[in-house]
């Protein structure tokens, strides 16, 4: 109910009603002082932002809601299959990445790496960015293809 009323205690919410001035999420702040990183140019505490895994102090949490969320949907969905079922999990015991996919040659017949990284980077381009956020998601045709392969990790 909070969170539709966009009412969630988080820090861009109490400096909107004059409880705190910093926006600055306090959990990527906590975890960036315990490594000793510099807690300079803090992502905005909102409730999306603590609930992604681009939070520093809930990503562990949140991957693994993520995995528990995945495990689930994989269970249920293999005890529903009849025998008649064409559904094939392609990783039914890890997640995989797209890099790790096409060295299945199966997948190459279904689709061309390029013609999908072609369409991903055609598809990446229409989304609006707020502007506070644009740095992180400029858009690079080389970081893009590592992200959708699964080449590099998070992003910066």
């Amino acid at each position: 109910m909070m969170a539709i009323a966009g009412i969630i205690p988080v820090a861009k919410w109490l400096a909107k009603i004059k409880q705190q001035s910093d926006v600055g999420s306090r959990l990527c702040k906590r975890v960036r002082e315990q490594r000793g990183a510099s807690t300079e140019n803090l992502p905005e505490e909102t409730y999306g932002h603590i609930n992604c895994a681009f939070c520093d102090g809930m990503a562990t949490t949140v991957t693994a809601a993520h995995h528990f969320i995945w495990r689930h949907l994989y269970a249920s969905t293999q005890a529903a299959q009849t025998p008649a079922s064409k559904l094939r999990f392609v990783t039914p015991d890890k997640e995989g990445c797209m890099n790790t996919l096409w060295q299945e040659a199966e997948f190459e017949q279904i689709c061309r790496r390029e013609l999908l990284t072609e369409k991903a980077v055609e598809i990446e381009k229409t989304i609006s960015v707020k502007e506070h956020e644009r740095k992180r998601h400029d858009f690079d045709p080389k970081g893009f293809a590592k992200i959708v392969f699964g080449i590099a990790g998070r992003m910066a």
